[in-house]
């Protein structure tokens, strides 16, 4: 049954992405939007499901639909506005001392993290990232916005190893820092499909992945030694 709009919410209400003053049933309505998008892209493309799709899963009408979003990217960015690639435990992992003994078993357990954390969140990541690379510059900006704080924090790491002799000083630590979180994203996002094929394993290419986050944040062999 389509939700009638409250004549508050009628006159809130923006035709974009972040919809204003919104009361509890426009927020409830909205959030439902967002959820159904979500769970139709578990085996859809962002172009394959459709307005209809989305307002028919809420047993809503694409009028309704429209009173909040222009289109699904729409709805997906909004998605994408509560959901981050970091958090205090990844922030307390990143910032530990690299140069510092157990280096590799320390980035072994942030990758373990961030794929974890980047796979709650798989079905509106690996769309955005699609939309990015396809020349979406919003879906651009929105994956930079929320790489920003892990890279910048890597970056640090970077700077503090070249510092200490430990990495090449030439190395740009904004290209370390994408190169890690790139790895990382393709490593979240393909990992967990191709486990087994090729005779390699998720946990090997994990291991694999943190081998060179040591290299890069503390040197070869950093940390390792007694």
């Amino acid at each position: 049954m389509t939700e009638k709009l409250s004549a508050l919410e009628q006159i809130s209400v923006t035709n974009d992405s972040y919809p204003r003053k919104l009361g509890t049933k426009g927020q409830r309505t909205r959030q439902q939007l967002i959820d159904a998008t979500v769970s139709l892209l578990e085996k859809n493309g962002l172009r394959d499901v459709s307005v209809a799709d989305v307002a028919r899963a809420v047993n809503s009408s694409p009028a309704t639909f429209y009173v909040y979003f222009k289109g699904v990217p729409e709805v997906v960015l909004a998605a994408l506005e509560n959901a981050s690639q970091t958090s205090p435990e990844l922030e307390a992992l990143i910032n530990r001392d690299w140069l510092a003994p157990g280096a590799t078993e320390a980035a072994l357990a942030f990758v373990e993290c961030y794929t974890e954390l980047w796979n709650q969140n798989r079905n509106i990541f690996a769309v955005r990232n699609l939309a990015a690379e396809e020349g979406d510059e919003r879906f651009y900006e929105a994956r930079m916005r929320q790489a920003r704080p892990m890279m910048a924090a890597i970056n640090e790491q970077v700077k503090r190893a070249q510092k200490a002799g430990r990495i090449p000083a030439n190395l740009s630590p904004n290209s370390c820092g994408g190169t890690i979180l790139m790895m990382l994203e393709r490593l979240a996002a393909i990992g967990p499909v191709s486990e087994g094929k090729d005779g390699v394993s998720y946990a090997e290419l994990k291991a694999a992945a943190a081998y060179h986050i040591a290299m890069m944040l503390g040197g070869a062999g950093t940390g390792d030694a007694a």
